[in-house]
């Protein structure tokens, strides 16, 4: 049956597209052996794990609210930047540590109540211990709420190290305000609920079978020292929002909160309601913040804006939702139990409307029995879905649990179809924020931001083209089919080709739901420019119900002026400290490559394709101490065009060049021996350095001066160099380069 998908005609487009929040940037320079662990550390007053979890369960037990307490919240002061063991690289920049210690803790997590990085500023958190990480955060991860909570390392010490460039030193902020001593193990303690055959069901075992996409919107919420769940949603604006549905009672303050998505057992280690152990789930995708929309008490819904849009790459979803108050003939519960792996419970009984402690009359649909599974402590916010995989509400608590009498088996959820309207003003509803059209829908399906099924959907996608040389004078096309269908389609015909010319392929494969089929055509010579790679799906046994999907295209340069050139790395050790990119007169990279496995084989071969022009080569090493190490051979680079000739180099005398390296080079195609002669200033608009090249030209004088006159730089000149705009303020600057016969006068921009 085709599903109903009411804004078919909205563009679905994202909004807030920054993925990730922690960036890969290699260890920390303390699991590097270059830097001693700080012994500076700050002890927390002793905490007895047994007297907190038994007052964990007692507070559990009075209020049938089911947040997951595993952590006492140490409310702390403390200035990082002011405490911290300072210590200078050999590049001059700086490393600061502080230790965290809290005797006999299972875990420790950090909460940041003002949090502020500078660019290339770098925050870990680091267990010397065992080896393990959490980070790099960066100014990728400033927010409006300038708080950060961390994920959990499981040791009780810890060090928080930050990396921080000399020039950028005394400009962030990084203040500690809660220290969570970890008294459960929640690992041990998760995997040990099972006491009853049909208790805590992994969603993907045979009960999740057709769940996978609402799994996919569930995620674990980490607030401190407890755990909530709560879900993506979806909305009628055509925009992909990223909104965060849980329950209110565990809080309204999402600055600090850490989302962690797909932590689930995988399919060949779940647990299905047995005493078996469920295997670990990834813990890297996460979310750190979130903005507060809208709460109600009533309803106990709170709704927040994510800090970043998960990548849809996790395989990440947006759940539909149901507002009309019709009792569900089917009840689907997800969840994090107790901090463990994602869960599914079942109730194949209709939902009853109720009341949760007496606050509103009809605000609750109560789960009347538990079929399959139960919630825990933890389980709280999350969502409730009807027999059409739609969300209608979200866990405040009952009288469930693992091995509970049948009578007990019950929860009660908000009603979604109460929190639309909720307390009447957009801090307290859904509708303003789910429905900003005001097209009033009674509900909408989810979506996924990689696919959109139908019963009959085929298409095409990933248009390619591989260049077959580094320059690009011959190409292989190639192109994905897939089917997003319900059915299987049989056959299809492809009409493929270049700038508007065409040719057609009769396919006679059968493609079954979910499947695709990689197509690789001939290889092809195009001429010089730009050209566009076009792909149009024609179904011949039926009627293709999206054709949003029908036609795909790629645009790509063919570059025959393009030289092919050639970077040898000549790195001996430590080599995964290191990374390249080349960017061109305005600031854009055009080439990059690293950091390496510290096992490579040197040198290190990286060719790219570049116009003859001038450009900056950038060379990073994340320890400061450039091409040396202790023991090693200092290293070296050349960059050499396709006669082996010479166009710029790092010697090895000169490999201790820090943290970064920068050079500049101009070169011309030696085959035309075209000449390069023109003043290359970039980038312009700037923010920070300006770099300014003459390729010999006779300029021997530079003057920087403002628009009313007021000289601010002059001295003399030679070929290239640098000037840091940084410390002025935005606005207009001239520019003049003089020699003894020329003078050349430019409008700079500071951003």
């Amino acid at each position: 049956m085709k599903k109903s998908h009411l804004f078919i005609f909205l563009a679905i487009v994202f909004v807030n597209v920054a993925f990730t929040q922690t960036s890969n940037l290699g260890k920390p320079l303390i699991l590097s052996t270059k830097i001693s662990p700080t012994k500076l550390y700050f002890q927390t007053p002793t905490i007895n794990n047994q007297e907190e979890i038994a007052k964990s369960k007692r507070e559990q037990s009075d209020s049938y609210e089911k947040i997951f307490r595993f952590g006492f919240e140490h409310e702390v002061a403390i200035d990082i930047f002011k405490v911290a063991e300072k210590s200078q690289l050999p590049s001059g920049d700086f490393v600061y540590q502080y230790g965290i210690a809290c005797k006999n803790a299972i875990s420790i997590n950090l909460v940041f109540d003002q949090f502020y990085l500078e660019r290339e500023v770098n925050l870990y958190l680091v267990s010397p211990k065992t080896e393990k990480f959490i980070g790099a955060y960066t100014s990728l991860n400033n927010n409006s709420s300038n708080m950060l909570g961390t994920e959990i390392l499981y040791d009780e010490q810890i060090i928080i190290e930050v990396f921080v460039p000399k020039e950028k030193d005394g400009k962030s902020v990084l203040k500690l305000n809660t220290i969570v001593h970890g008294f459960q193990d929640i690992n041990a303690l998760a995997k040990t609920l099972n006491k009853s055959g049909n208790c805590q069901i992994d969603v993907n075992c045979p009960l999740g079978e057709g769940w996978q996409n609402q799994r996919n919107g569930v995620a674990m919420m980490l607030k401190g020292g407890a755990f909530c769940t709560g879900s993506l949603i979806h909305n009628a604006s055509g925009n992909v929002i990223p909104y965060f549905l849980s329950a209110r009672h565990c809080g309204t303050t999402p600055g600090s909160w850490v989302f962690r998505f797909r932590y689930e057992s995988p399919e060949d280690q779940v647990d299905c309601g047995t005493s078996a152990p469920s295997g670990d789930g990834p813990t890297n995708m996460s979310i750190n913040g979130a903005t507060l929309c809208s709460n109600y008490a009533a309803s106990d819904f709170i709704l927040c804006l994510l800090n970043s849009t998960p990548d849809p790459n996790w395989g990440i979803y947006y759940n539909g939702w149901d507002r009309s108050d019709v009792p569900a003939t089917e009840l689907t519960g997800i969840h994090h139990p107790n901090g463990d792996v994602k869960k599914i419970s079942k109730d194949y009984n209709t939902a009853v409307s109720s009341t949760f402690s007496g606050i509103e009359q009809n605000s609750h649909w109560k789960v009347p029995s538990w079929d399959f599974g139960t919630t825990e402590s933890g389980s709280s916010g999350s969502p409730l879905f009807d027999q059409n995989h739609r969300i209608i509400g979200q866990l405040q608590g009952g009288n469930s649990y693992c091995g509970a009498a049948s009578g007990d088996l019950n929860d009660d959820y908000g009603k979604f179809a109460l929190s639309w309207y909720g307390g009447g003003s957009s801090s307290s509803r859904l509708s303003d924020w789910l429905d900003p059209l005001n097209l009033n829908p009674l509900f909408i399906d989810g979506y996924d931001p990689l696919s959109t099924q139908y019963t009959l959907d085929g298409g095409v996608a990933n248009p390619q083209v591989t260049f077959l040389s580094v320059c690009g004078d011959s190409i292989t096309p190639s192109f994905t089919i897939f089917n997003n269908g319900l059915d299987t389609l049989f056959g299809a015909t492809i009409q493929y080709g270049f700038d508007g010319t065409f040719k057609t392929v009769v396919l006679t494969d059968t493609i079954v739901s979910y499947q695709t089929l990689n197509m690789s055509l001939s290889d092809t010579s195009l001429t010089n420019g730009n050209h566009t790679f076009n792909v149009i799906f024609n179904y011949n046994n039926g009627v293709d119900e999206n054709s949003e999907n029908d036609t795909t295209s790629f645009t790509f340069s063919i570059n025959k002026q393009g030289v092919p050139l050639f970077l040898n790395l000549n790195i001996t050790c430590f080599a995964s400290e290191n990374r390249w990119e080349i960017v061109n007169e305005y600031d854009v990279i055009v080439a990059k490559g690293g950091p390496f496995p510290d096992n490579i084989i040197s040198p290190i071969i990286d060719s790219f394709c570049l116009v003859p022009n001038c450009y900056s080569l950038n060379i990073y090493d994340n320890y400061g101490d450039g091409f040396t190490a202790t023991g090693c051979e200092p290293g070296s680079y050349t960059i050499k065009d396709q006669n082996d000739s010479v166009i710029n180099e790092l010697k090895s005398e000169n490999a201790d060049f820090g943290l970064l390296y920068t050079s500049n080079f101009c070169f011309t195609n030696s085959l035309e021996n075209n000449s390069i002669k023109e003043v290359k200033i970039y980038p312009n608009p700037t923010h920070s350095i300006l770099k300014i090249v003459t390729n010999g030209l006779p300029y021997n004088h530079i003057k920087i001066s403002t628009i009313t006159g007021q000289i601010l730089l002059e001295k003399a000149f030679t070929n290239q160099t640098e000037i840091n705009f940084h410390q002025y303020a935005s606005g207009i600057y001239l520019l003049q380069l003089t020699g003894s016969t020329d003078q050349l006068i430019r409008r700079i921009v500071v951003e």
